[in-house]
């Protein structure tokens, strides 16, 4: 194992323990005192115990990640987008696709041959 790796695992340990140590000054419950005592122990005593809990933060902080980014786009949709296309078709905007009368396609033709200097200066 590298001395990174039981490095990060350490730091990990320590800002858990600091967190809970937060939240009992916070709220004083007695119970998040205790969390931070035996995981600040456990960290300090055993570093393969400390890559543990290191393992289990780390997966509990990307199924935090996915809950939290999948919630947060939910309610975007429905809380903003739902209602923005609901007001556009009211209003007879309807469908922003839809191709002009008379018409196959909304492409327009453009008969242009490049040449060098058009492509200098692109922006």
């Amino acid at each position: 194992m590298s001395s990174s790796t039981k490095s990060t695992s350490k730091e990990t340990v320590l800002v858990i323990t600091v967190g809970f140590l937060a939240l009992y000054l916070i709220f004083k419950h007695r119970i998040f005192l205790t969390v931070s005592f035996v995981i600040g122990l456990a960290g300090l005593l055993s570093s393969w115990l400390s890559e543990k809990i290191d393992i289990v933060w780390n997966k509990l902080s990307l199924l935090l990640g996915r809950i939290s980014n999948t919630l947060l786009l939910t309610l975007i949709f429905f809380l903003v987008l739902t209602p923005m296309g609901l007001i556009r078709r009211l209003l007879g905007k309807g469908n922003l696709l839809r191709v002009r009368e008379g018409q196959q396609t909304n492409f327009t033709d453009r008969e242009h041959s490049f040449t060098k200097q058009d492509l200098e200066n692109v922006w």
